[in-house]
């Protein structure tokens, strides 16, 4: 199965396609965020035409466990608005520190741009990981 890696944010938003068989993720492409509605509508082109069948989205981790942070609820809202808008089962997975390791994966490459895509297929990656075994 194909899946589709997110690293949401409210400006852009970075993808990544992977599948289970070959349990590896790529870099996909950005999209700029207009807007819930034109994002929820590329994204769900983006599915049709890749064949995405399920997705995985990065949520922010609280790392001082003191609940649920803005950047949190917001994510989880569009969670529950992706999934209503394109019919896929939509998983959430830690992004901590995904924009960090994208940063370092990129380091002295010329990928200006292109950390939001990275750090969704790092997002992707480490679904696909902690499957390996189950």
């Amino acid at each position: 199965m194909k899946l589709l890696g997110i690293d949401y944010g409210e400006a852009k938003v970075g993808l990544a396609v992977g599948d289970d068989e070959s349990r590896l993720a790529l870099p996909y492409s950005i999209i700029k965020n207009k807007g819930r509605a034109n994002l929820l509508k590329e994204l769900s082109a983006v599915c049709q035409k890749e064949g995405i069948g399920k997705i995985v989205v990065g949520l922010p981790a609280n790392t001082q466990a003191k609940g649920a942070t803005i950047g949190e609820k917001k994510v989880k809202r569009f969670i529950k608005d992706l999934q209503s808008a394109v019919k896929l089962e939509v998983k959430a997975a830690s992004e901590i520190f995904s924009t960090k390791q994208a940063r370092k994966l990129t380091a002295g490459q010329k990928t200006k741009g292109r950390d939001d895509a990275v750090a969704a297929m790092v997002i992707l990656q480490s679904y696909l990981d902690t499957r390996i075994y189950n």
